[in-house]
């Protein structure tokens, strides 16, 4: 792993005795594993480091080593769980339709696949959906993840004139990302035409180019 040196490595594999991991990113890895395996059969908020320590057959402080907080290690499987949502969602940015479409598509797919994901709806389950998005919004690998996956998009939208021009990419990537944490926690009610409806009413107006006259502008205008 770049930015780790010789020794630190070393030290790190040692901790791991004669079933040492082929170098940092295995050994991530194989910690995350059994994260997994912890958070099915404690919860991820009930799970301890120590759990998790036992269940890969390593010291507390190899767990530490790599994931310095709880918080992190939570981050870090989330990250995980979510890259195949992503991947899953990624068929519809190649569809020929407008930007604001492709972005619902890809929001009612990536609300299905997070929902039929075993680790993914354990760590937006209602009990951890709050913990889960704390420590996603804090870690600098979930924001590195959502400024590829959505941030880099919304900034090509704003630059074609298909997104309102007066937030950030980042700012809008947030705010879709909340959007789909809370469906993920309460489905769209069925009045209300269930994920599906509410993403297609909201999500396309509250990010669509904004139009000059409009109440909001001229309120906004100087006199």
């Amino acid at each position: 792993m770049a930015g780790v040196s010789t020794r630190a490595s070393a030290g790190r594999v040692a901790s791991w005795g004669a079933d040492a991991p082929v170098g940092e990113e295995q050994a991530r890895e194989r910690l995350l594993d059994a994260a997994e395996a912890c958070f099915v059969d404690f919860g991820p908020g009930r799970t301890r480091m120590s759990d998790i320590a036992k269940r890969a057959g390593v010291h507390r402080r190899t767990v530490y080593d790599y994931f310095p907080t709880k918080d992190a290690l939570v981050a870090a499987s989330f990250v995980r769980a979510i890259d195949a949502v992503l991947e899953a969602s990624e068929s519809c940015w190649q569809m020929d339709e407008p930007f604001l479409d492709q972005l619902c598509n890809a929001m009612l797919i990536g609300l299905r696949d997070a929902r039929n994901s075993p680790t993914m709806s354990l760590l937006i389950g209602a009990d951890d959906l709050g913990r889960t998005f704390r420590a996603a919004e804090g870690s600098e690998v979930w924001s590195d993840r959502l400024a590829k996956a959505l941030g880099g998009r919304l900034q090509a939208a704003i630059a074609a004139g298909e997104v309102r021009d007066d937030l950030t990419a980042e700012t809008m990537a947030h705010w879709v990302t909340r959007i789909a944490f809370s469906l993920a926690a309460e489905p769209g009610r069925s009045e209300d035409g269930g994920d599906a409806g509410l993403i297609r009413a909201f999500v396309p107006a509250c990010l669509a180019p904004r139009r000059i006259g409009t109440p909001v502008d001229r309120a906004n205008s100087p006199t």
